[in-house]
């Protein structure tokens, strides 16, 4: 019972010396009662991390060309399917590619996890997307988003890409965005956002991602 009489501060030291028998059988009574008593901790304890910090970034996202069954990409909504291949695109890596919009007033998500490490301080999303327009003005009329959450919470807002950057027909281009980051929390969701006005329609195919971390 000795790592009763212990604590961060030697306080609990002599808890129990000013009632003497006593003590020693209450503390009797509570192990035979199979009860334990839990000391404070000394300090805190970090969550573990399954990524850490290095002399170079560190990719934190496992399926960036979308092709892996898991981890699964979640969809919202689940129907149409958010990933496709051919005849409607030709991935630029694999056989599957994200493929988000196309329809006038629509929002779809989709979402991965991904673990970050002790101290990210910045976060940069890389990778080939293609961009098929109606539009014609110039006007951010139909935008896709890509923010990195904790929870509800966006910890760093990775940028945009609208119609703007499209053509009337497309092909596979590269592009980085890259945010600061608010907080590291020991997950976080990356989150791939379309959000489509009522105006003419613009498609956004996605393919071959990394979202690298960074803590200098």
């Amino acid at each position: 019972m000795d790592h009763m009489k212990k604590s961060c501060s030697g306080g609990a030291r002599h808890r129990c010396g000013d009632r003497g028998a006593g003590c020693a059988t209450s503390r009797r009574a509570l192990v035979a009662a199979g009860l334990v008593i839990a000391l404070p901790a000394c300090g805190s304890v970090a969550a573990p991390r399954d990524v850490k910090c290095g002399a170079q970034p560190v990719n934190v996202l496992t399926d960036g060309s979308f092709d892996a069954a898991t981890p699964a990409w979640m969809q919202d909504p689940a129907t149409p399917a958010l990933l496709c291949g051919a005849p409607r695109i030709t991935p630029f890596d694999g056989t599957l590619a994200a493929c988000l919009g196309a329809s006038d007033g629509t929002v779809e998500t989709l979402t991965q996890q991904v673990p970050l490490p002790d101290g990210a301080r910045t976060a940069t999303l890389s990778g080939q997307i293609c961009v098929a327009t109606a539009e014609t003005q110039a006007v951010d009329h139909d935008i896709l988003q890509f923010d990195l959450l904790d929870g509800t919470v966006v910890v760093a807002a990775l940028g945009k890409i609208t119609n703007q950057q499209g053509a009337s027909s497309c092909q596979f281009m590269a592009f980085t965005e890259t945010a600061a980051m608010t907080s590291d929390p020991v997950m976080a969701t990356l989150r791939i956002r379309s959000t489509l006005d009522a105006n003419m329609p613009t498609s956004f195919f996605l393919d071959a991602l990394s979202v690298t971390i960074s803590c200098q």
